[in-house]
């Protein structure tokens, strides 16, 4: 998987079709525009645990609001985000 590219528009989003069973709730991925993937926060190296924001999804994506909104990024900003990185995976044939 490639590294995101940090100088687009980038947001924090919770996939819903996840299982919160496999990490103990649910984990954000961060998205960025125009990109046809995204990178669930799982955590790196030795020792990282997955960032998990909420034992349900309504948990999980209003601590995502609260983080995006902190960052600057409005619900609008987000949607946005997330719908041209769907497009882009759409056009190159990707899971959405």
């Amino acid at each position: 998987m490639d590294e995101p590219d940090l100088n687009k528009p980038w947001c924090y989003y919770v996939v819903e079709n996840q299982d919160p069973a496999v990490h103990g709730g649910f984990v954000p991925s961060l998205v960025v525009e125009g990109s046809p993937q995204h990178w669930p926060m799982l955590g790196r190296g030795e020792g990282a645990a997955p960032w998990v924001w909420g034992k349900t999804l309504e948990d999980a994506q209003r601590v995502c609001r609260h983080v995006n909104e902190e960052r600057g990024i409005s619900q609008g900003e987000e949607e946005r985000i997330v719908a041209s990185s769907m497009l882009q995976a759409l056009r190159q044939g990707k899971v959405v």
